[in-house]
């Protein structure tokens, strides 16, 4: 009895939304036409790939910083430095580096000399729940 009478309101409502768009077809001399919606873009073949969901982003530029430290100074320190001084940073010379990408804090590291540049190795990637 349940299942008669929802599909009887169903039917009038169908049936009220039609009446409806020829209405408008007679006042506007317009047919209703169905929108089209766009295809969901196709699923890679193997399920367990995500690498073909997500190549599109792979030539995204993002900005990598590394943060040795920092530390705060008054405008008189900083005018007074000069070619050779020395900044003290609030880090221990041997603590790990962070690593941002896009200023999101995602892994830590150490300095390590790449014939005349400074580099990073990776010591530690963080876990997507601390970042």
């Amino acid at each position: 009895m349940a299942g008669e009478k929802a599909t009887t309101e169903t039917t009038e409502t169908t049936e009220t939304a039609e009446a409806q768009a020829e209405a408008t077809e007679k006042t506007t001399g317009t047919e209703s036409v169905p929108k089209e919606t766009p295809a969901a873009p196709a699923a890679s073949e193997e399920p367990g790939d995500q690498s073909g969901n997500l190549e599109f982003l792979l030539d995204v530029p993002v900005r990598l910083t590394a943060e040795l430290g920092s530390c705060k100074m008054t405008m008189k320190e900083l005018l007074e430095m000069d070619l050779g001084s020395v900044v003290q940073l609030d880090k221990p010379a041997h603590a790990n580096v962070d690593v941002y990408v896009n200023q999101k804090l995602v892994a830590r590291g150490e300095v390590v000399v790449a014939e005349d540049n400074f580099g990073i190795r990776i010591k530690e990637v963080l876990a997507k729940a601390t970042r």
